[in-house]
């Protein structure tokens, strides 16, 4: 019998400023088989050295951010790598910061109340697009 090779890994880095959060995503987003965690950031400019060193597939970040917008770091990435797909996962869900970031070119927003699972279905499919 023949094995299947495994999936392609979907490699995710998570820009989130809450701590907490942040790394409860990364340890449910590391739990994932298909799944590479390869960073996880607080900041705009700690999101940015990572970006330059990895090559992400799905970036999931909040647009409030310590030192600026995550909207400012769609487009940084979309300059970078086209082919990143990015998913807001934020809080602030204001029209003006919505609009800014599907202007950049996120992929998807959603609220951080968003079930666990529709998380990671959104993930999963951005990461297979």
């Amino acid at each position: 019998m023949i094995e299947k090779a495994d999936p392609r890994s979907i490699r995710v880095m998570i820009v989130e400023d809450h701590e907490g959060f942040r790394e409860l995503m990364g340890v449910l987003l590391d739990g994932q088989p298909e799944v590479e965690l390869l960073a996880q950031a607080g900041s705009l400019a700690e999101a940015r050295k990572h970006a330059a060193m990895s090559e992400v597939d799905v970036a999931v970040l909040d647009l409030g951010l310590p030192d600026g917008s995550g909207a400012d770091l769609i487009a940084d990435l979309r300059r970078a790598s086209p082919e990143v797909r990015v998913l807001v996962l934020s809080a602030s869900l204001d029209p003006v910061g919505i609009e800014k970031a599907r202007s950049a070119g996120a992929d998807e927003i959603i609220d951080k109340i968003t079930p666990l699972d529709e998380v990671l279905a959104t993930v999963r499919r951005l990461g297979n697009a």
